[in-house]
Formats: structure tokens, C-alpha cells, sequence
């Protein structure tokens, strides 16, 4: 009898402690970072408010709907991208939205599911080639003229080579200058960021002037979280975002989710 006390006894105090720990594990915070220079449809600020602007957009919808009734809350903070995703890969920030991949990220982070695909494409002003410019593989570009790109920017996907000589821009409100003054021809872009990116920063009459094409023989480049191995909820993290962008992918309402946000900026700016 005694010994079915004790074991009684330890169950119950094991009970214990299990409840008493469930509730500091529903108040699991998970702090997700997005791009500062902001990346639309998918990540924004939304200009509506009063106050300092908040990030709105189809990440945002998706980690709402992810997190939203799940045991893990969250919040989204804008950082410079080189600083969002060291702070990732350090820890100190859980995840990073919007990532294409390379060798150096697959290596150094846990990586989602895909949860949307861009098209890589090249873009020159009209004016410049008013026959316009077909290449077979990028590397030809060279042939025509010098190619920028958006410095920190992951560009492995367009299927450039090594020793391609990239020249870098410090962001896209230079672009304009570097096209008009011939410091560069053309410039590498997703195609499906590119409008809304140029009409936030106030640059929308800018891309009438422009020509784009897809970049030959380039697969849609999938896009993913970043999820970082040094956070206690990594795999939490993980399971319920996949999830997520699992079952919303096979009720169709991704798309419509994407086109909402396309919808907002067309109206907005």
C-alpha cells in the first residue's frame, strides 16, 4: 500500500508540473523578420496609418493564419536584410520571410515549404533597344551592355554564372539613374515584385518606360521562411507553417490571397 501511495503520489506531482508548464508554453513568442525596404506584394507598410506604419501584406496574411490560433504568438519586425538574416541565423530573431535560396541559407537555416514562385526576368528602357533584346542565356547580356542588381540580393536562381560581373546597387531608388545616365543597361528583377515595388517608392511612372522579359530557360523560383536552427521553436515553427501553406494551397486560396494584396497596391498607388 505504501508503494501505491508513492507512485500515486508521483504521479500526481508529475501531473503537476506538466499543467504548470503548459501554460508558459502557449505564451511562446516567436519574433519573424521582413524585409525594411519592403518587397510587395508580399511584405509592405501600410501607409493608411496614423502612427509609425506597421507591415502588411500576403507574408503577413499567412503567418496570421498560421500562428494565429496555434500555441506559438508572434510578431513581425522590418530589418535591413543582411541584418534580418543574421539575427536568424544568430538566433536572437526566430524567422525570416521571403527568402529564395542558395547553397550558404540551405546550409545555414531550416527551411519551410515553398509558399509562392516569382519569375526571374531582365528589364532595359524601351528607348534604349526599340527592337528589343532576346538572349538565349543571360551571360549574353554582356554583349549589349552592363546588367545591376540589387546589392544582398540572392540572384543565383536567374541562372547566372560565377564569374558574371554584377554591378551593384544600394537599392531601387537608383535605378533610374543608372538606366538614364548608362551606367547600366539592364536590371534583374522578379517580375511579379517589380510594379509594386517601383509605385510604393513613388517610381510607378518610371516602369512604363521599361521593357521586361523573362530570363530563357528559368524555372519560377520558389520563395520560403528561413527558419533559424538556434530557436527553442524551430520545429513548432515549421510544422505549423507548412501546414498552413499545405491546406491553404489545397483549398486554392493562396492565389486569391496574393491577388488581394496585388488588388490593394494597384488601387493604393
Amino acid at each position: 500500500m505504501k508503494s501505491w501511495g508513492r507512485l500515486v503520489t508521483r504521479l500526481c506531482c508529475g501531473l503537476a508540473l506538466l499543467i504548470s508548464a503548459l501554460p508558459a508554453y502557449a505564451r511562446a513568442s516567436v519574433t519573424i523578420c521582413v524585409e525594411n525596404t519592403e518587397f510587395p506584394p508580399f511584405n509592405y507598410f501600410d501607409r493608411d496609418q496614423s502612427v509609425e506604419p506597421r507591415s502588411i501584406g500576403y507574408d503577413i496574411d499567412i503567418l496570421n493564419l498560421a500562428f494565429g490560433q496555434s500555441v506559438l504568438s508572434h510578431r513581425v519586425i522590418a530589418l535591413p536584410w543582411n541584418r534580418c538574416l543574421k539575427e536568424v541565423k544568430q538566433g536572437t530573431v526566430d524567422a525570416a520571410m521571403s527568402a529564395s535560396l542558395n547553397g550558404e541559407r540551405r546550409r545555414d537555416y531550416l527551411i519551410s515549404a515553398p509558399y509562392y514562385y516569382l519569375t526571374p526576368s531582365y528589364y532595359y528602357l524601351k528607348t534604349d533597344f526599340p527592337k528589343g533584346v532576346q538572349v538565349q542565356h543571360l551571360g549574353q547580356l554582356i554583349d549589349y551592355g552592363n546588367v545591376c542588381g540589387i546589392k544582398n540580393f540572392n540572384y543565383e536562381n536567374f541562372g547566372l554564372t560565377p564569374d558574371f560581373h554584377l554591378f551593384q546597387i544600394r537599392s531601387l531608388a537608383h535605378l533610374p539613374e543608372m538606366l538614364t545616365k548608362k551606367r547600366c543597361q539592364f536590371f534583374l528583377a522578379r517580375k511579379e515584385t517589380l510594379s509594386g515595388t517601383l509605385a510604393i517608392n513613388k517610381m510607378d511612372s518610371f516602369y512604363a518606360l521599361l521593357a521586361g522579359i523573362a530570363v530563357p530557360d528559368a524555372k519560377p523560383e520558389p520563395f520560403y521562411m528561413l527558419i533559424s536552427k538556434n530557436s527553442p521553436h524551430k520545429e513548432a515553427i515549421k510544422q505549423l507553417f507548412d501546414a498552413k501553406v499545405d491546406s491553404l494551397n489545397k483549398e486554392g486560396k493562396l492565389q486569391p490571397l496574393l491577388e488581394h494584396h496585388l488588388q490593394l497596391l494597384s488601387q493604393a498607388y
